[in-house]
């Protein structure tokens, strides 16, 4: 299939009214235009390459039609290693159940990433320090970490803000296990595995994210409605789309910031 074309199929998908197509969706596509264009190349005679080779130009391929799709960055090498990778597990001869337990464990850990497009994004020690300047010392302060992944970032505010009323969700199941097994019987400290767009944000003075950049409007809306005035909401590296921001505070990292706004 012809470069152009592919990338006709990736504006006609993103054209659609939704304009939500997952980026799973997109890397498939790009993964078959990929396997056919080759696949043509080899049957008309104009390549044939040994086998190593033609896995890496597949690779190459797929990831350049991921970037012509805009696929996010981040899939890009896994667009790149997908079919490399499952041949050589393929020639290990693996036996079934460990390709069962790479996908329960893959499931457990990302879970809805594919629909919600938030991957599991880790807040460095620097934000959690900097974040913890942003939160007022006074004590019964309440703060919510939307996604909290292992809870690292609650941990560290525990310490840093020890009077503070510090609550976490996660949806994926590892991880949420993971941060419950971390800050159990931490005073002031909760973890939940729920769906944060089910919990009301009222009873929250600062209200922390660090997701991706897909859900930051429909996010904003929601803290709109739901955050009291005077309240903080911060988010780690992804602005909200056209609301300026009451502060950015830099973090060490190319595009890494906390975008701050007071409701």
């Amino acid at each position: 299939m012809p470069l152009e074309p592919v990338s006709d199929i990736g504006a006609r998908l993103r054209s659609f009214p939704s304009g939500q197509i997952p980026p799973v969706v997109l890397a498939l596509v790009a993964q078959l235009a990929a396997g056919a264009t080759l696949l043509a190349l080899r049957l008309s005679g104009a390549v044939q390459a040994p086998a190593p080779v033609a896995l890496v130009a597949h690779g190459l391929l797929a990831a350049a039609l991921g970037a012509c799709l805009r696929l996010p960055a981040w899939w890009l090498p896994i667009n790149f290693l997908f079919i490399p990778a499952a041949v050589m597990l393929r020639e290990w001869e693996l036996p079934p159940p460990v390709f069962l337990g790479g996908f329960i464990l893959l499931a457990l850990m990302f879970w809805t990433t594919f629909r919600t497009r938030v991957p599991l994004y880790l807040s460095s020690r620097e934000a959690g320090e900097k974040l913890a300047e942003l939160v007022p010392q006074t004590t019964g302060v309440r703060l919510l970490d939307l996604g909290c992944g292992f809870g690292g970032l609650l941990r560290q505010l525990t310490r840093l803000r020890p009077r503070a009323t510090l609550d976490g969700v996660e949806i994926a199941p590892l991880p949420a296990l993971v941060a419950w097994l971390r800050l159990r019987g931490l005073a002031g400290c909760k973890v939940r595995r729920t769906d944060f767009w089910r919990l009301d944000l009222s009873p929250y003075d600062v209200v922390y994210a660090f997701l991706s950049p897909a859900p930051m409007a429909k996010l904003w809306d929601k803290v709109r409605r739901e955050m009291r005035p005077g309240t903080l909401f911060v988010s780690n590296s992804f602005a909200v789309p056209g609301m300026e921001p009451d502060r950015v505070v830099p973090l060490d990292g190319a595009g890494s910031r906390l975008y701050v706004w007071r409701l």
